[in-house]
This record gives C-alpha cells, sequence and structure tokens, in this order.
C-alpha cells in the first residue's frame, strides 16, 4: 500500500469521530509513523508494509477516542523546546509561552548575587559558598516547560521546580535531560513545601490550576477526559492557589523580587485585588494573543 492512501480513510475516521482538524491531525499522525517528511512523501509516496499501516490505525484510534495529539506523539512544542508529555501531565499551551517569555523579561531586569541549590533530605537549601545567578522558583511546575525555558536563558540560574504529582515531576526531570539543561532542579511536594525555610528568591512564576470546578465537565473532550485533574481545578471561583501562593510568597521573595501569574479568563481582575491585598506593589497585566488579560506581574516592596 502506497503512504498517502493512508490519508483518505485517516481523514474519514478522524472526521466522524468530531475531531476538529481531521485532515490537519490525520497527516501529522501518519507521517510520524511512517517517519516520512511531508516533503518525501508527497514527492515519492512511497509503499508501506503491514507494520506501519497496522500502527497508522492503531493511532488513528487513539486520536478517535479523544486522546490529545500530544499524548500520542508523547511530545509537545515549548518555545523551541521538545517537551515530552503523556498521562499524567498537562500538555503545555501558547498561552503558557507569554507566561515565560514575561519571566525572561523580568529576569534580565535583575541583578543580585545568588546561592546556589542542592538536594537535602527531599527539601533543597542553599550551600555555604556563594556563586553568581538568579535564584528561580517555578510552582505547579507540571512538565518543567516554564523552569527549563527560563534555565535554558539563563544557564548560570539556580532554578527550582515543585509539583504535587510525582508522575508530572518524572516528566519534568526527563525533559530536563532530554534538552539539556542541568541548572533545575525538580521536587514533588505542594507549593511552598519543599522551601519552607528557603527565603531570597528573585522570581516566582506559576501557571497554577484555575479552572472552576463547576466548568471542568464544560472543557472540551481531550482536556477533561485526559488531562490530569489536579492539573486543571482550580477550586469553587477558580481562585484557590492564587490565594496560596500570594498568601505565601513574601517569604520566599527577596526584596524587589518578582512574581509573574497566568490567569484564566476574566480572572486577572480578581487576583489583581488578592495580590495588592498581600502586599505586592507595581501590579500589571499583558494580554494574550486574544487581547484577554493572561500575565499578571507584581513586585514585594524593597
Amino acid at each position: 500500500m502506497k503512504l498517502l492512501d493512508t490519508l483518505k480513510p485517516s481523514i474519514y475516521h478522524l472526521k466522524k469521530a468530531n475531531i476538529d482538524e481531521p485532515v490537519i491531525e490525520a497527516a501529522v499522525l501518519v507521517f510520524h509513523v511512517s517517519g516520512v517528511d511531508r516533503l518525501t512523501a508527497y514527492r515519492d509516496n512511497p509503499e508501506i508494509g503491514p507494520v506501519i499501516l497496522s500502527e497508522i490505525h492503531r493511532l488513528i484510534g487513539r486520536r478517535a477516542m479523544g486522546e490529545p495529539m500530544q499524548y500520542i506523539i508523547g511530545e509537545a512544542d515549548f518555545m523551541d523546546l521538545v517537551i515530552k508529555v503523556g498521562r499524567g501531565v498537562l500538555i503545555p499551551r501558547p498561552e503558557t509561552e507569554i507566561l515565560a517569555r514575561e519571566a525572561i523579561k523580568e529576569a534580565r531586569n535583575l541583578k543580585f548575587i545568588a546561592r546556589g541549590l542542592k538536594r537535602n533530605s527531599g527539601h533543597v537549601t542553599p550551600p555555604v559558598q556563594q556563586s553568581p545567578g538568579l535564584r528561580i522558583l517555578d510552582l505547579c511546575s507540571g512538565s518543567g516547560c516554564i523552569a527549563l525555558a527560563l534555565a535554558r536563558e539563563f544557564p548560570d540560574a539556580n532554578i527550582l521546580g515543585i509539583d504535587i504529582s510525582g508522575t508530572a515531576v518524572k516528566y519534568a526531570e526527563t525533559n530536563a535531560a532530554f534538552n539539556k539543561i542541568s541548572n533545575v532542579i525538580f521536587l514533588e511536594g505542594s507549593l511552598f513545601g519543599p522551601v519552607t525555610s528557603m527565603p531570597g528568591f528573585d522570581l516566582i512564576v506559576s501557571n497554577p490550576p484555575y479552572i472552576k470546578t463547576s466548568e471542568i465537565d464544560t472543557l472540551q473532550r481531550e482536556v477533561r477526559e485526559w488531562e490530569p485533574l489536579e492539573a486543571l481545578d482550580g477550586g469553587m471561583d477558580g481562585l484557590d492557589f492564587y490565594k496560596k501562593i500570594l498568601l505565601g510568597a513574601g517569604r520566599h521573595l527577596r526584596k524587589g523580587g518578582k512574581i509573574l501569574l497566568e490567569a484564566g479568563y476574566d480572572q486577572a481582575g480578581e487576583i489583581a485585588v488578592i495580590t495588592e491585598k498581600a502586599g505586592f506593589k507595581k501590579i500589571t497585566v499583558t494580554k494574550d494573543f486574544s487581547g484577554i488579560d493572561r500575565i499578571l506581574k507584581a513586585e514585594w516592596p524593597a
């Protein structure tokens, strides 16, 4: 059978399953399985054997059942990083790239002497010897995409990512190794739990769960049935994690340190109020590609 002959039935199968972009997604899966790039496929239309044909059918079937494309392929793109993903870890979104870019901008403006990070009985403590570099904390780190983008941009920085999910932490560590990034540590824990006695971060960044509990069932099938609930559910008002993070962040930021948070739709105003009540100053909001207030930035007073 010719490779391109598998496209039409694959498209039909995905269309019948109400997949939004069946033509694009069928092509991605067919070319992924065959290992043939699009140009070569349309130029040469090579023959494929029964093993490849069976695998195409298997992956098309998984997508038709609603499994996210990124889980099927096993990876997602994030700021030119290859992020390995699978069941149990949130798939990086384009909006979160805005958070990472804004964090990079803020980090460039910070000047300081930093202490390095080392493991100590499941927690992180600063060694005695000082070394230059940013000290950045990524809460609800998930796949590690934000922490890794920052670590790549600032190779002398000391970066810590924390997530409550052991599965997510394993993915984050895999992603650090795959992208050859060594200046980041990932730990399993709840928010500031692993760093309770560790002040002095220059930057805290987080994309926490922010979907209202009542709205989980309204999400796309790919999200509600496949991605981890603990990475989505932000409580009754969607603000549970913002309250916890903002109330605790001041104890872990140096004077003049910054916090950056990704916000859900129509949440930035409420989060700004929480941020101000927590003692932060210079609160600003950045919009996403759709004009939605998406990234909140604030400074811990000097």
